[in-house]
């Protein structure tokens, strides 16, 4: 292998090892953005159900008041 083949051979390498990292880099950040987004769903799910009961307490409450009022 001559020189000026190496000297295109290098810069040619580590342009493609550095495109690789970065396509690694971006799959990462997919995974974990995926995961976050399930994290959410998962919260945001928690969030409904709580509010769910909290309103049929209140719901109980009232009528429990409106009989004591009578």
């Amino acid at each position: 292998m001559s020189l000026t083949q190496l000297a295109i051979l290098l810069p040619a390498s580590s342009a493609i090892f550095m495109a690789g990292y970065q396509v690694n880099r971006i799959d990462e950040l997919f995974t974990k953005a995926h995961a976050m987004e399930k994290e959410s769903t998962e919260t945001r799910d928690v969030l409904l159900d709580i509010h769910g009961r909290v309103c049929s307490i209140e719901v109980d409450i009232k009528n429990i008041n409106s009989k004591l009022d009578k």
